[in-house]
């Protein structure tokens, strides 16, 4: 074990058992998955996305851009996770990624023989002959190299949770700064909230030999976190990532649970008054050839694993530290660790390059004087200076401004909620940042009038030693995720790539999952020393959430199976399971699909149901279509500005068939407007729009149009709703004894009345979905069950068949009707669907302006047809395209068509279609061809009127 016999912040008296790659290892409570591999001796952890060479642990924080493993526990397994940020716990199997065979023996390695000829862009002007050769040879074996880890298949049994809280102040980061700013903050009054990532308060304190106030560091911020629980007002929450800001004080953060807790994660949506970002700094690497080996790690991450964890990083060790404060500090950790120093290099000195295959072994550099100096080493601290950790500043769009004194990114003055602080705005000396933390505390309080205004200037930015280190020529990375060298940096400028953002894209400098915390500015100093570009005005790409990665799962929380959205059962749900029923999920409800009988197949009960409607009596529950209560002087003029079609002389007890635009001119829903009286209207809309259209008629009585007198109630859940169709239907209707006259004559088609069946009080309907004459019986909710049992106690005579969703549809499909989301997709005039005639031409309509234009007016759009196979036979692929000639083997073929549904009609004895067709309604009779590449199947069709059944409408007045 490479573990120092005391010290750190380890239980030494627990011991938790883990695996790496199958290997057996042992560490503590307290360990993250990187101090326990290093304390197993275990440097090698991963392999690099691009060359496969091998990487080591480089950091101790979230800004680690290579030791990215696969950690598996109880609940399954998730990849790319970075061993810094997980706490150890035992039982977890932990493996390497991107590798083959091993991570020791990876055959990917030899990709790094390539060269230049894998340099930056190299997939944009490679692998483009011969053509068809991408789909079959080049995407598959590009999709297998890259990325990183696989994700797990299995389903994710963890719980995820969401939750919200308010402050007055949120201090994110809990090191000097942060603590410091919390406890002024909440010493004040200020309810007061501080997010920690780690598992524990103290920052960068917690790794320190500094002290402040005559206590150590570690001692100090034990003292500040202890008095920061003590306080009611203050609400400590660590192991908790914030990882976004957005407007109007709103931080997002995910909390992570204890091993054994209910729920894996909390996702956090906090909104402050003001924010305090004491988010510290991220130490930035050296960029020199051969920068990227294993044992080749951050000064601060060695400090780190020294001091917190009690790790021995290696035997002897390189210095290469521009800081003369950071460079002593880092002497002392590893005097401390007897750590043999075999060199300590010196601001100026140049490193030419590094040797070791799965390790460093060694390290050449020429000092000041010119002399080449070659020593062995297992272990190099490097450090080039510190980078303000500002990533949530630049998230709401302020650009961070690139500070020649400090050589990095500071964000810059706002009058936003957010304020930086300490190490996120560039102090990094101890005292001052606990000043600073101090200050800012009392400007926000001053803000928000729980402090008198006190006149304090805050410490400045520290800067950055004025000279650093050279580097010979070789394989320098800028970005260790990515495999970004120097050298890519350099082509992309010669290429004519100079903008940040196409840099970015064509080196793809910065865009893994750590976001280039450690290669951005690097990156940005590079370009600079190669245009001679002032970096203030080189710039940085887009910031944007989340900081660090967030699981989904985490951002879904309980929204996912039945948890997603609210199971709905219509109020002849329980009736209809009774009969038999098959259900399935149509939008939010569970909707009857079909009632089979006993032995038989899905298709047989639809061609049973169709038939009974087509011949006898059926009934279906029509419950889910939406249902608006319209009233007020205005509702006429209202609704006649809603839908396109004319109804302005409605008699009270008719009803209309009407069609909803949206203000692009295309179709949205289509319903039935009825009158009750003369100043009150029901309203049906589709059960998929139920809701929009509901949002669409508010939104359109309160803002668009408040000056009309219109009343609107949604009554979709007050009714249950009932649709008799068959030619008994009649007959079943006088059966059920209303107090009405239902004669034909008394109740045409196109009719609505009110009263009784038996007590039962009804609003009945004559519309039809099916072809057949119909009537949609509507009770109160809560009279369902009664109907349902009256109508099946009187239909037995006629006997009566309840039908589901899938015989509707085959029904609605012989007679051509329209279904949202195949023939109402969003794309469609009222002309293309054969309803051009509906549009009133004498009274203004949501839609009509820019229904005008010309693209929307043209004879050959793609028009709604009915389809038959040409032999009478052939079924008719779902979902083909149409098209003049046969299928070849000559490459794309043009398409004039495509279909929105297909069956083999029970009624006709046939298979039929509808299908959008270029000039449809002027090519009736003409015979194309089907084919489906899917189903492998090309078919002879023949161009039909979309309505296939009972073409004259006589069944409706039966």
């Amino acid at each position: 074990m490479s573990r120092l016999s005391d010290g750190g912040m380890i239980d030494r008296e627990i011991t938790l058992n883990f695996t790496f790659d199958g290997q057996p290892m042992v560490g503590h409570p307290g360990d993250t998955i990187a101090s326990a591999l290093l304390a197993n001796g275990q440097h090698l952890v991963a392999r690099s996305i691009k060359y496969h060479r091998p990487r080591g642990i480089m950091s101790a924080g979230l800004e680690e851009p290579s030791a990215l493993v696969t950690v598996r526990d109880e609940t399954g397994s998730t990849p790319n996770l970075k061993v810094t940020e997980v706490s150890l716990r035992d039982g977890l199997e932990v493996s390497s990624q991107n590798n083959w065979p091993s991570l020791t023996y990876d055959r990917g390695a030899t990709l790094a023989l390539g060269g230049k000829s894998l340099s930056a862009g190299f997939y944009y002007k490679t692998f483009k002959w011969p053509r068809k050769a991408w789909q079959t040879t080049y995407a598959p074996i590009i999709r297998k190299a890259a990325g990183h880890g696989e994700v797990d298949a299995t389903p994710d049994t963890a719980l995820y949770d969401k939750r919200r809280k308010a402050c007055d102040v949120l201090v994110i980061g809990s090191g000097a700064t942060g603590l410091s700013a919390a406890i002024t903050a909440a010493q004040s009054g200020a309810t007061t909230i501080i997010l920690e990532q780690d598992s524990i308060l103290g920052g960068t304190l917690l790794s320190s030999d500094a002290t402040i106030a005559e206590q150590t560091a570690t001692h100090w911020a034990e003292d500040a976190a202890d008095a920061l629980v003590s306080l009611s007002n203050v609400t400590v929450m660590t192991s908790t990532l914030a990882f976004g800001q957005y407007d109007h004080g709103l931080v997002q953060a995910v909390e992570l649970q204890a091993a054994g807790s209910a729920a894996r994660s909390i996702l956090w949506k906090i909104r402050a008054r003001k924010i305090i970002l004491a988010a510290g700094a991220i130490e930035r690497p050296i960029v020199f050839p051969g920068n990227d080996r294993p044992g080749i790690m951050l000064a601060g991450a060695l400090q780190t694993y020294v001091r917190r964890f009690a790790v021995v990083p290696g035997k002897r060790a390189v210095v290469a530290v521009a800081e003369p404060n950071a460079r002593a500090d880092t002497i002392r950790a590893l005097e401390h660790a007897g750590v043999e120093i075999a060199a300590c290099l010196n601001a100026g000195d140049q490193i030419l390059s590094t040797q070791g295959r799965l390790r460093v072994s060694g390290l050449t550099w020429r000092n000041t004087q010119g002399h080449q100096q070659k020593v062995t080493c297992d272990l190099v601290a490097m450090s080039a200076g510190w980078m303000p950790t500002a990533h949530l500043c630049a998230q709401m769009g302020q650009p961070l401004e690139f500070d020649a004194n400090t050589q990095s990114l500071l964000p810059p003055q706002t009058d936003g909620p957010l304020r930086p602080v300490g190490g996120a705005r560039g102090v990094l000396n101890l005292r001052d940042c606990i000043a600073d933390g101090k200050i800012a505390a009392h400007q926000v309080l001053a803000e928000l009038q729980m402090h008198k205004h006190l006149s304090l200037t805050p410490p400045a930015p520290t800067a950055t030693p004025p000279q650093g280190f050279g580097s010979g020529k070789g394989k320098a990375f800028v970005d260790f995720q990515n495999d970004v060298t120097r050298d890519d940096i350099a082509l992309a400028q010669r290429e004519g790539y100079t903008d940040i953002e196409l840099t970015k894209r064509y080196t793809t400098l910065g865009m893994g999952t750590d976001q280039g915390k450690t290669s951005w500015t690097n990156g940005i100093l590079e370009i600079a020393a190669l245009t001679g570009e002032d970096p203030a005005k080189i710039g940085h790409t887009t910031y944007r959430p989340a900081y660090s990665p967030v699981s989904l799962g985490a951002l879904i929380g309980t929204e996912v199976g039945e948890q997603m959205l609210p199971t709905r059962r219509t109020p002849f749900h329980a009736g209809f399971e009774k009969l038999g029923c098959v259900y399935q999920t149509s939008g939010d409800w569970l909707y009857s699909r079909y009632f089979p009988k006993a032995g038989e197949t899905m298709e047989q009960a639809i061609t049973r149901e169709c038939h009974a409607v087509r011949r006898g009596l059926g009934c279906v529950d029509m419950s889910t279509l939406g249902k608006i209560d319209v009233k007020g002087p205005d509702a006429l003029e209202f609704l006649s500005r809603l839908y396109c079609n004319n109804f302005a002389k409605i008699k009270v007890g008719r009803l209309r068939y009407a069609l909803m635009l949206r203000e692009d001119g295309y179709v949205f829903d289509d319903g039935t407007i009825a009158r009750l009286s003369d100043t009150h209207f029901v309203v049906t809309a589709t059960t998929a729009n139920a809701g929009s259209v509901w949002r669409h008629m508010r939104k359109s009585a309160q803002l668009d149009w408040p000056e009309l007198d219109v009343v609107l109630t949604s009554v979709s859940d007050h009714w249950a709703s009932l649709a008799i169709a068959g030619p008994h239907a009649r007959n079943l209707l006088t059966a059920l004894n209303p107090d009405f006259d239902v004669s034909p004559a008394a109740f045409p088609f196109a009719s609505v009345r009110e009263g009784h069946f038996g007590g039962l009080p009804v609003r009945v309907f004559s519309v039809s979905f099916s072809g057949e004459l119909s009537y949609e019986i509507n009770v109160p909710a809560g009279f369902a069950d009664t109907l349902l049992s009256r109508v099946i106690a009187g239909g037995e005579q006629w006997d009566i068949t309840p039908y589901g969703l899938e015989t509707l549809d085959v029904l609605r499909i012989e007679k051509g009707h329209l279904s949202i989301g195949t023939e109402v997709d969003g794309r469609r005039t009222p002309a293309d669907l054969g309803l051009g005639g509906m549009v009133s031409h004498t009274k203004d309509f949501v839609g009509r302006a820019l229904l005008q234009r010309k693209a929307l007016q043209k004879d050959n759009r793609a028009q709604l047809v009915g389809l038959e196979s040409k032999d009478g036979a052939t079924p008719i692929p779902i979902a083909a395209h149409l098209s003049t000639t046969p299928l070849d083997n000559g490459g794309p073929m043009r398409t004039c068509g495509y279909l929105t549904a297909a069956i083999h009609s029970p009624t006709l004895d046939h298979p039929i279609a509808l299908a959008f067709l270029e000039d449809g309604q002027n090519r009736m009779g003409e015979v194309l061809w089907a084919h489906s590449p899917i189903a492998g199947k090309s078919v002879q069709v023949r161009v039909t009127a979309p309505c296939a059944y009972d073409p004259k409408g006589e069944r409706l007045n039966a």
